[in-house]
């Protein structure tokens, strides 16, 4: 079971994306989800510099390329059904979101750990 706190920050993570996604549904989707990406690799190298002094890394690479691969099937959903459904960015934005909400608490260990003290018995364990 995912830690309280974990939770929490992909709870607020997913209602921001989905909310970021339902803001910007005039635009094409692939410009939706190139900004979406964009805006989220910002956001997290920010994030990166802020825990690099709590001794935590954050694992860049897996965690952008995941959000983009969330984003671009977001793009890819919003564009089929568009013509079938009168809010498709709304279904979309509340579908992004659930997937943070729901498969972040999965992959945290992949995209957060702790750098261990040299000299320690314990390896890095995800971020808590």
């Amino acid at each position: 079971m995912p830690s309280s706190p974990k939770v929490v920050r992909y709870l607020i993570g997913g209602l921001v994306i989905g909310a970021f996604w339902y803001i910007n549904r005039g635009r094409p989707a692939w410009e939706e989800a190139l900004r979406t990406v964009v805006v989220f690799g910002v956001l997290m190298a920010l994030l990166k510099a802020r825990l690099k002094s709590k001794s935590v890394d954050v694992h860049l690479v897996p965690l952008i390329a995941s959000k983009a691969a969330l984003v671009l099937v977001a793009a890819v959903v919003q564009e089929c059904v568009k013509g079938s459904v009168d809010n498709a960015a709304l279904f979309v934005a509340i579908g992004l979101g659930l997937a943070v909400m729901l498969l972040g608490p999965v992959g945290d260990g992949h995209y957060f750990t702790r750098r261990v003290a040299p000299g320690s018995a314990n390896s890095a364990r995800a971020f808590q």
